[in-house]
């Protein structure tokens, strides 16, 4: 069939990267050349890592449509690049890298299908185990606050306000409601990004967990079953662990398609636009090479 002949005749690119002495992110021009061999995306990422310096790195749409000029009119199927989704990239919104690889306190030990979505993490009042959900979903959340160091009569009041606000008249109480010396839940429902916000505003930052005893803690100051947000999040990621933010995706994608799409591909059959792909489809890619 057609699909097996371009199979077998697929190619990859390498990015490389032309530059004259100091080379910044914004300075450096990358070339892009087409290799005739298919692999899958770990196959691709090692390849690139041992003859360049990794998976490309797409920072902005001059870059995206440097690449596809070059391709445009030789190649229509669809190429790797970096972007993927690492289940195990959990990390906390309070930027701190003695916290990463931590203690977790996971209600179910599975890895969730986040459908290409960002996947936040909320405390269940119930045992204080947490759960990955969308960080679209709106919940309470409880924040860090690294100077207020105590209730005030004024604050536990308007702790006890809320409970009954919400628990007898099914409204959203509009107020804060500090938790103890560092913690300060927060009863209003906002997603994650929403939550972040705030508490980076208000406070310091979204409650980071290190341990079972301020897990137990943490649990020990709601005084009502809830689940409420805390700082632990994770995201798609480039594979040479850049900060871009830079997307391109088709319409309706990401969507995981058998929970099993965590790799992103750029289709040169449709402008470039980035599709999610399981990773271990044999597809051409992108590497890179600078510093």
């Amino acid at each position: 069939c057609i699909h097996d002949q371009l199979m077998a005749t697929i190619f990859f690119f390498c990015a490389v990267k032309q530059f004259t002495g100091t080379c910044t992110q914004y300075s450096c021009t990358r070339q892009y050349h087409f290799v005739n061999e298919s692999k899958t995306w770990t196959e691709a990422q090692r390849y690139c890592r041992q003859n360049y310096t990794d998976l490309a790195t797409i920072d902005n749409m001059e870059e995206m449509s440097r690449l596809i000029k070059t391709v445009r009119g030789t190649y229509f199927g669809s190429t790797w690049i970096g972007l993927y989704e690492d289940l195990n990239s959990w990390r906390w919104s309070l930027d701190n890298s003695a916290l990463e690889g931590g203690f977790k306190s996971w209600f179910v030990q599975q890895q969730v299908n986040s459908g290409g979505q960002s996947l936040c993490v909320y405390m269940s009042y119930y045992r204080g185990t947490w759960s990955e959900a969308f960080c679209s979903n709106r919940y309470p959340f409880v924040c860090y606050d690294g100077e207020n160091c105590c209730w005030s009569l004024k604050e536990l009041e308007q702790n006890i306000y809320d409970y009954m606000i919400y628990h007898i008249f099914k409204l959203l109480p509009t107020g804060r409601v500090n938790a103890s010396t560092s913690y300060v839940f927060v009863y209003q429902y906002k997603t994650w990004t929403e939550a972040q916000s705030y508490c980076r505003e208000h406070h310091t930052d979204l409650i980071s967990i290190r341990n079972e005893t301020e897990n137990y803690r943490v649990q020990s100051l709601i005084p009502y079953s809830s689940v409420f947000w805390i700082g632990l999040y994770r995201t798609r990621s480039w594979s040479d662990q850049s900060n871009s933010s830079f997307s391109n995706w088709r319409t309706g994608q990401p969507d995981n398609a058998g929970n099993s799409e965590y790799c992103t591909a750029v289709s040169f059959s449709d402008s470039g636009s980035w599709t999610d792909e399981n990773c271990n489809t044999a597809l051409p890619f992108i590497c890179y090479s600078g510093e």
